[in-house]
């Protein structure tokens, strides 16, 4: 790696390890997805998934998402114990390994330059970053793809069949990951590839089998645990039915119902364009880029009258933006869906930005750094609304952090002349880690004090109360299960008065709602009250700091009384 990149390489390691650390696990899907891997771990039973319900707190069979967003936290777990950072710690390491990958792409698409540049842009994507203190099933999923892609472009490259082997097993992972999107994006991307290239005996060759095998042999585990937990018990309530199969759900119901809006996905589908308009926040600070670099390769498209098909890689291009266009027909969507398609989004990026470069059109570099400039500008700008007006900074060390971050990274940047590529997006890059490192280190760590459940389990083990006394009321708060390290029991007014009745303290976490059903019945002291607000969906008038305490609701610690 040049010596160029060095710094802004620190200051990638910084940022991940900033949010592997700092923030929490926001509700509800990252600490839900952390308490059913805590149960695997505390229980021993890895090959079951049991989650358990909102309303009582009773385990149940659950199919929703596969086995290795839960395995990928028992490593960390049995390491450090349960933690925030014990389930995030795999995901982060394979955003690693998957910017490696995704370098490796780009030297074997356009340059090993282009791949550096794209391996910088994937890990200072803002969903990227997002994801990897978020963590749920498309961290993991989007690390995997990418690594069997690179094993399947190596394949395609040098014609050996070790690399379908490793292709079948992280496509495998992959699956085992989200489903059949994984072989979709893998397939499709590759499929428009070699048709590209006009390579039909690759493209139509046995040894395709190899990979076939290779990737039901490493699923097989997974299928097999479906199977005996779903298959083979008929009689189980799953998802509201009997009969239901746990093979067929991960081949097929966990995808293209989702698609179609069946089964167990349904609802209201948004807008066609919602994710055209979520990737101008989800892929900052290379949206426009993206963006230019579709609508260059469109005008050569229709230029040429479609010659340029067979002119120029399409792995990066038609095999991606085909797949996206299927992703907006989908009748579910939500916007971390569309992570999968980054890193090749980040290669094409790249790969047209050094085009440019080679080409000598100094002109068009110009006007996208004065772009990249300006949107540096705004994401400066919402740093400090965020971080001044909203959360005013008032720890020392986070101020004194950033600043001699800051002051290397700039340092460096203007001691290393960078041309004019690397004027384009090395700028961009830097800002947006230095921002994220403010975030993760001192934003997200205030707004976690208005997340409820975390709250109060961090001061339940403040102000040292028993944990074996302490039961929820009417309903399930994930956060406070995982920060309470324990699956705490719901009780209902029968088993409260059975409590009283064997002598036994009752200390009820409850929200406002559940309070005041609480009330009609028992008498009860008010231990403990905190704000509370679901920080995933952040508003105005939570923002602002006259608004805030009006915009936020309450959750209590009570203690019934006899």
């Amino acid at each position: 790696m040049p010596k160029r990149y060095y710094t802004l390489t620190l200051l990638v390691l910084v940022v991940l390890a900033s949010g592997l650390f700092f923030p929490k696990l926001m509700d509800t899907d990252a600490p839900e997805y952390a308490g059913v891997a805590m149960r695997m771990y505390q229980t021993g039973h890895w090959s079951e998934i049991v989650n358990r319900s909102y309303g009582t707190g009773q385990p149940f069979d659950y199919l929703e998402k596969p086995h290795m967003l839960y395995w990928s936290a028992l490593p960390g777990y049995v390491l450090f114990g349960v933690h925030d950072y014990a389930y995030r710690l795999l995901s982060v390491l394979l955003t690693l390994v998957a910017a490696f990958a995704v370098s490796r792409v780009g030297t074997m698409l356009y340059h090993k330059r282009a791949g550096l540049i794209a391996a910088f842009m994937f890990v200072s994507a803002q969903a990227i970053i997002l994801a990897n203190h978020d963590v749920r099933t498309d961290s993991l999923l989007t690390s995997f793809c990418i690594l069997a892609v690179w094993q399947l472009l190596a394949y395609v490259t040098r014609k050996k069949s070790r690399y379908l082997l490793l292709a079948g097993l992280f496509l495998a992972c992959a699956i085992a990951t989200k489903g059949m999107i994984a072989a979709l994006v893998c397939g499709g991307v590759m499929f428009f590839y070699l048709a590209g290239k006009r390579d039909w005996s690759t493209l139509f060759s046995w040894k395709w089998l190899w990979l076939l095998v290779s990737c039901l042999v490493f699923l097989s585990p997974v299928l097999y645990f479906y199977y005996t937990q779903f298959d083979l018990h008929p009689e189980k309530l799953v998802n509201g039915r009997h009969g239901v199969s746990g093979v067929r759900y991960l081949l097929w119901s966990q995808s293209f119902d989702r698609f179609s809006g069946t089964g167990d996905f349904t609802g209201e589908s948004p807008e066609f364009i919602f994710f055209f308009h979520t990737l101008l926040w989800a892929l900052l600070p290379w949206s426009i880029l993206c963006y230019g670099n579709l609508v260059q390769r469109l005008a050569a498209l229709c230029k040429t009258r479609g010659r340029s098909f067979f002119d120029k890689e399409q792995l990066s291009f038609t095999g991606v933006w085909v797949l996206f266009v299927l992703m907006s027909l989908s009748k579910v969507k939500l916007p971390h869906y569309i992570n999968v398609l980054f890193p090749l989004l980040c290669v094409g990026i790249a790969g047209y930005l050094y085009r440019l470069h080679e080409e000598g059109k100094s002109r068009v570099l110009k006007r996208y750094t004065l772009v990249q400039w300006v949107l540096t500008g705004l994401l400066i700008v919402a740093g400090l609304v965020l971080n001044v007006w909203a959360f005013p900074v008032q720890q020392y060390w986070i101020m004194i952090s950033l600043a001699l971050l800051t002051l290397a990274a700039v340092t460096h940047y203007r001691m290393a002349r960078p041309d004019a590529l690397d004027k384009v997006w090395m700028p961009s890059a830097i800002t947006v880690l230095l921002l994220n490192f403010l975030l993760n280190t001192h934003f997200y760590p205030r707004i976690d004090q208005y997340q409820g459940g975390s709250a109060m389990a961090e001061r339940i083990r403040q102000k040292g109360y028993e944990p074996s006394d302490i039961y929820l009321y009417g309903y399930v708060c994930r956060s406070f299960d995982f920060y309470m390290a324990k699956w705490s029991p719901v009780l209902d007014n029968p088993a409260i008065l059975q409590k009283e009745h064997e002598g036994k303290e009752v200390l009820l976490f409850v929200d406002q709602q559940n309070l005041d059903r609480l009330s009609t019945t028992f008498r009860y002291t008010v231990l403990e009250t905190l704000p509370d607000f679901h920080i995933t969906a952040l508003d105005l008038s939570f923002l602002n700091p006259a608004t805030r305490a009006a915009s936020c609701g309450k959750v209590y610690l009570v203690k019934v009384l006899p």
